[in-house]
């Protein structure tokens, strides 16, 4: 998946990136990474409060996308894509700490 290839060689060196800044629609396109410390593992991904004005788009596990459902329980290694008009990587990064 060349997606799946990007997002991995873009957060390389970090847990948070802004990928793609959408300018005619106006959002950003973030992702994170949940390390084995954060608190979002074992969590269902609908109790994880993201910024308001941000959906989670997808949850890319061993180098598949997922489907976002509220009940799907986030796991270490997973990546996050999430869409969002105001929300920074900052804000998002604290969301899945």
């Amino acid at each position: 998946m060349p997606l799946v290839s990007l997002i991995e060689e873009a957060t390389g060196a970090t847990d948070t990136v802004a990928l793609l800044r959408l300018s005619r629609a106006g959002v950003n396109v973030i992702e994170t990474s949940i390390t084995p410390a954060s608190r979002a593992v074992g969590a269902p991904l609908a109790d994880v409060e993201v910024p308001p004005g941000t959906v989670v788009a997808a949850v890319v596990r061993d180098g598949t996308p997922v489907a976002p459902a509220a009940d799907l329980l986030l796991a270490a290694g997973d990546e996050i894509l999430l869409v969002s008009h105001a929300a920074t990587e900052g804000e998002v990064h604290a969301a899945f700490r």
